[in-house]
């Protein structure tokens, strides 16, 4: 199968005067040689090395002017065709398996599932060898946190927090640079550990995080006025005497963050080296207790840094030093001393912004779970700087349709990837409003959906993904949720797991005394195995936390509504709910109501039915009702 980009580059390299390539060169340069992509595969074939950035804005020069022109496209599909051959062997975006405007063929035989991919499930490989770089979706999350207008960015697991601090810790936004801190157990139990008598474990923990903020910053300013750096020839006096206090504490060698935060607790305890910044602070400190002597002593390194930064007054020219920390839910345990190290990460975060004059950006990135559970007499000055992370469905679906064109290496339209690639429809549904509705409203779930039904498809060996297909994804997908589900919770909700299976083949349209029917009869075993947790096993307590999961949607004019979509607790007076559609095929629910199962003789309810073993039942129709869009 020829592709006219190919042609194009052929026929630039060697001029060839006759054949599909010379016929093909000839008219793209005469009748795209103004469009500068094309000018520059021109430019690059003839010095024998095209770029593939090159080749593929090329090729979407070359989609474009078809789109627009029928009769570019038909020129160009006479052009490609060999002597007696009536078909065209060029790719073009107006379908991937049908008949294209402007006369074209396409090749309906092409396997598009092979080159089909949505992604890695976690940013870090996403980036590495996924699609985060390419086909990153921003956000008004990730435009926030670009402009300085936000630092403390909130969401749940897969929302895209990760994915943001990704992004920036690439280092392609304008700043001066990024330090990325992501605490494994040994640099959290420092932290967790560390305490100053006279100070709350609050207050102490965050003094230990300006420290290591402190030195991060340091060791930026002394690489960025090095031999090497932008300022190698004014490099001023504040710079030496902050690399003369790196070197005299050990701070000059690439170390892990677990050494130098085991290294700022022993030097703040204790006492750090001061004398590059001239002072000399005593080890006993004359009877001054341990806090008011590292207060001290914190003082001096921050007033040299900020001294630093204010002499290379590099700032408003190279950007502002961004230190990033994120994946702080790898150290969370739901324990005080937990809680006091994110809480004392929030106030040095506020802390650093203020004292070195906008020159250091501290940007957070917190679950939403362990931000909403702290408690403490702050939490209102932090507002403005917070931004939750939502997904809507819409935008679920332009991230699939993005990362898809990435993946095929051609612009797709709406009604490819949702119509050719995917089934129009599945159990009579528009495919896509099928998929989003059976995710939570996060990347990662649409990600691991749309991988999973090209996964089956493959195996299957389909060249597209079937209705089937589809099928068969959401029930193996489904049951990675309930799994996930309780997982993600596992540390403050460790009763999850067995809470979710109080509703298998139950009705998936509950009131608060169904569900009170339902969670009866596991009630006192829950308490008996979690006895900690004894408060939460009451009904109206269960509903609540399970809205708050996102299991239970809540019946709000003109549907439901689920965690995510509103940030509004249920409230006393609403008592019907609905489990969202993502669990319901691995939990075997599958109607809105259990169904009454009656004597034949007497007439009288005996019982409910109950679905044992379904794999599919009727969730693909019966839960597309007008109430739950």
């Amino acid at each position: 199968m020829y592709d006219a980009v190919d042609l194009l580059e052929a026929w630039a390299a060697r001029r060839t005067a006759d054949g599909v390539a010379a016929r093909v060169g000839a008219l793209l340069a005469n009748l795209l040689g103004d469009d500068t992509a094309v000018q520059r595969l021109i430019a690059e074939a003839a010095e024998g090395a095209v770029t593939g950035r090159t080749r593929l804005r090329a090729r979407l020069a070359v989609e474009d002017a078809v789109e627009r022109d029928p009769m570019f496209g038909r020129r160009l599909a006479t052009a490609m065709r060999e002597p007696g051959d009536h078909r065209a062997a060029l790719v073009l975006p107006t379908g991937l398996l049908g008949e294209p405007a402007g006369g074209v063929v396409i090749d309906d035989q092409v396997d598009v599932v092979k080159r089909l991919f949505f992604g890695r499930d976690d940013a870090e490989h996403d980036l590495a060898d996924g699609l985060l770089r390419e086909g990153f979706l921003p956000t008004t999350a990730y435009s926030e946190v670009v402009s300085g207008r936000k630092n403390l960015i909130v969401g749940r697991k897969g929302s895209g927090k990760s994915a943001i601090c990704m992004r920036l810790a690439a280092g392609d936004q304008g700043s001066a640079g990024v330090c990325l801190i992501t605490p494994d157990d040994a640099a959290g139990e420092e932290f967790r550990t560390f305490a100053l008598e006279g100070l709350t474990a609050p207050s102490a923990k965050a003094m230990l995080w300006r420290y290591v903020f402190a030195v991060q910053a340091a060791r930026h300013l002394v690489r960025h006025a090095g031999a090497s750096g932008p300022h190698r020839r004014r490099r001023p006096a504040s710079v030496v005497v902050l690399e003369r206090f790196l070197r005299d504490n050990g701070e000059l060698a690439e170390e892990t963050l677990y050494h130098r935060v085991a290294r700022a607790g022993r030097g703040l305890v204790s006492s750090v080296s001061l004398e590059a910044f001239g002072v000399k602070l005593a080890v006993e400190g004359n009877g001054v207790v341990a806090g008011a002597r590292a207060s001290r002593q914190l003082d001096v390194v921050e007033e040299g840094v900020r001294r630093a930064f204010d002499d290379l007054g590099c700032a408003r020219e190279h950007g502002v030093l961004l230190v990033a920390v994120d994946q702080l839910e790898q150290v969370w345990s739901a324990e005080p001393e937990s809680e006091a190290l994110v809480i004392g990460l929030l106030l040095a975060g506020k802390h650093v912004a203020l004292h070195y004059g906008g020159a250091l950006r501290c940007v957070l990135f917190l679950r939403s779970d362990i931000y909403d559970s702290l408690d403490f007499s702050d939490a209102d000055k932090f507002h403005s700087d917070e931004i939750r992370i939502n997904w809507t469905r819409h935008m679920l679906r332009e991230l699939a349709l993005t990362r898809a064109s990435v993946a095929l290496k051609r612009r797709l339209a709406p009604e490819e990837l949702w119509g050719e690639v995917f089934p129009a429809t599945v159990c009579d549904e528009p495919v896509a409003d099928y998929l989003f509705k059976r995710t939570l409203p996060r990347p990662r779930d649409a990600i691991q959906f749309l991988n999973q039904c090209r996964t089956i498809a493959l195996d299957n060996g389909h060249p597209t993904i079937t209705e089937q297909d589809v099928l068969d994804a959401t029930l193996v997908f489904s049951r990675w949720k309930v799994l996930d589900l309780a997982k993600e919770y596992n540390v403050r909700f460790p009763f999850l797991g067995a809470l979710l299976t109080v509703f298998r083949d139950a009705g998936y349209q509950l009131t608060r005394t169904s569900i009170a029917q339902l969670f009866q009869p596991f009630q006192e075993d829950l308490r008996q195995e979690f006895g900690r947790h004894t408060h939460f096993f009451d009904p109206d307590v269960i509903i609540e936390l399970l809205f708050a999961v996102g299991f239970l949607g809540v019946r709000r004019a003109p549907g439901y509504v689920y965690a995510g979509a509103t940030e509004t607790p249920i409230m006393p007076q609403e008592g019907h709910f609905c489990v969202h559609p993502c669990f319901r095929p691995a939990l075997g629910v599958t109607r809105p109501d259990l169904e009454a199962v009656r004597n034949t003789i007497t007439g009288n309810v005996v019982g409910s039915t109950m679905q044992i073993g379904t794999i599919y039942g009727a969730f693909g129709i019966g839960d597309v009702l007008p109430d739950e869009s």
